[in-house]
């Protein structure tokens, strides 16, 4: 009974996350940036989940929040490796956009928490296009700090 209604609220959460959940733009810009490292390997999302949950915990001391921000990485790894709307390159250019239009997020892009991800990566090419991936996204991080400033 537990699991259900925790799938229900879930379900409920992700169709109205905009209305429910505070400062959403903000979580979808994180979930964009870990579902990013994770969808760029063909390893499924299990291999990441308690990494997830880990990094999840230490940004958010709400565990609804926390949750949240793990379903909603989900939701963008299994489009992307569904082939569904968005790809790697579009999650890419969204978190680009979302850079442009608030420099503030920036400072949400995390080295340590993208380390913490691609420690779970089994492949070896998988793990130096992470490694690109890190160095593109600090760049930007440190791009958009300097325009903040």
């Amino acid at each position: 009974m537990r699991v259900v209604l925790r799938t229900i609220r879930n379900h409920f959460f992700s169709a109205f996350r905009e209305i429910f959940v505070y400062h959403h733009t903000s979580l979808e810009f994180r979930a964009k940036i870990y579902a990013l490292m994770i969808a760029s390997t063909d390893e499924p999302i299990h291999h990441y989940h308690s990494a997830l949950e880990e990094i999840a915990s230490e940004i958010y001391s709400e565990s609804d929040r926390a949750a949240t921000l793990v379903m909603t990485v989900q939701e963008y790894v299994s489009t992307v490796h569904a082939k569904k709307m968005i790809d790697h390159q579009s999650l890419l250019n969204d978190i680009i956009q979302e850079l442009r239009l608030m420099p503030r997020y920036a400072q949400k892009i995390e080295s340590e928490h993208l380390r913490k991800l691609q420690s779970c990566t089994q492949e070896k090419d998988s793990k130096i296009y992470q490694d690109r991936i890190i160095d593109f996204l600090n760049q930007k991080r440190l791009d958009f700090e300097e325009i903040r400033h």
